[in-house]
């Protein structure tokens, strides 16, 4: 197994932890959210992104920094468009559980040398009345010349 698999695993076994905001689905694949029923909320996808790879070599080790994207869906306690919807305040939520979680342990089980929430970004607009969060989670690792 590659190392960049292992830190995928590694994130989505700490993401399957999250109590608050009780995650219920998390999922290295594509989730159609028509799919899902209310009860399945909130659900993350967890993707790997870009890699770069540095040229620095100490005694044939480098090292590559590489970028997941946790996407996160929220279903608004209420379909009307109204100021009680909560959207907003649960795609807040859902984005502090994740970055505490994460935080726990910043080597990915001494996978990584570190790692940290680079990017958030939120769309509710085009998804109503679900909210959707990307978060890009960057990871420094250290690798053999030759593998991954």
């Amino acid at each position: 197994m590659s190392v960049r698999e292992d830190i995928a695993k590694n994130i989505v076994q700490v993401l399957q932890g999250i109590t608050d905001p009780a995650v219920v689905l998390v999922s290295r694949n594509p989730i159609n959210t028509t799919d899902l029923s209310i009860a399945q909320y909130p659900a993350l996808i967890v993707r790997t992104s870009e890699e770069e790879k540095l040229d620095e070599t100490t005694g044939g080790v480098r090292i590559a920094l590489i970028n997941y994207v946790i996407q996160g869906y929220v279903r608004a306690g209420s379909s009307a468009t109204t100021s009680n919807n909560n959207i907003d305040t649960q795609k807040n939520k859902l984005i502090e559980g994740i970055e505490e979680a994460l935080e726990v342990d910043r080597t990915r089980n001494s996978l990584a040398l570190n790692s940290y929430v680079s990017n958030i970004s939120s769309d509710d607009t085009s998804l109503y009345p679900l909210g959707r969060i990307d978060i890009t989670y960057t990871v420094q690792y250290k690798y053999t010349r030759g593998t991954t």
